[in-house]
């Protein structure tokens, strides 16, 4: 292969020819006898200008339009129509999951212990504290009955007398206060 060859094939295959060298390259290819190296571009070429005669005749198109009639049709599928349908099953699920965990837990919730052994031990306790109450609301009613009467008092030291007995309500009544808290 000669120079001339060489240096044509290259700029071709970087695609740096014109026209012109490239009908050289050609010609250059046809002309030259059969080597090795030149058997593939050699094809090439050959290939190439026997596709460039080719004429399409009127079978063509109906060759071409068979193809497209033949070809099957494809099914469009939405994916939001998709989404929505499952997405909308997901959700009933999840809303009967939490409403059953939640109807669980409420009921374990609200399950009573006795605390006393007998009905009789229950009303016993019942009772006592239903007395500390009313002790401690009888004491109070009695300090609220000698603040009102503190108003009615005639005399300043009768009502600095009062004031201090009701001051001893008060406290009764703190110290119901902080024993309830």
């Amino acid at each position: 292969m000669d120079s001339r060859t060489e240096e044509l094939l290259e700029k071709y295959w970087e695609t740096e020819t014109s026209l012109e060298e490239e009908r050289a390259l050609r010609c250059l290819i046809k002309s030259t006898p059969e080597i090795e190296e030149l058997r593939e571009v050699k094809a090439l070429f050959e290939h190439f200008e026997s596709e460039s005669k080719r004429e399409l005749d009127e079978s063509f198109d109906d060759e071409i339009l068979g193809m497209i009639s033949e070809e099957k049709e494809t099914k469009v599928i939405s994916l939001s129509g998709y989404f929505k349908q499952y997405a909308s099953i997901a959700a009933a699920v999840i809303i009967m999951l939490v409403s059953g965990y939640l109807f669980v837990q409420e009921q374990n919730q609200y399950v009573s212990e006795d605390t006393f052994d007998t009905p009789e031990e229950a009303y016993a306790e019942l009772k006592r504290q239903l007395l500390v109450v009313s002790n401690y609301m009888n004491k109070g009613n009695e300090t609220m009955n000698e603040l009102a009467n503190l108003g009615k008092a005639g005399t300043g030291l009768q009502d600095f007398a009062k004031m201090s007995s009701a001051s001893e309500g008060l406290e009764l009544l703190s110290e119901m206060n902080l024993k309830n808290n």
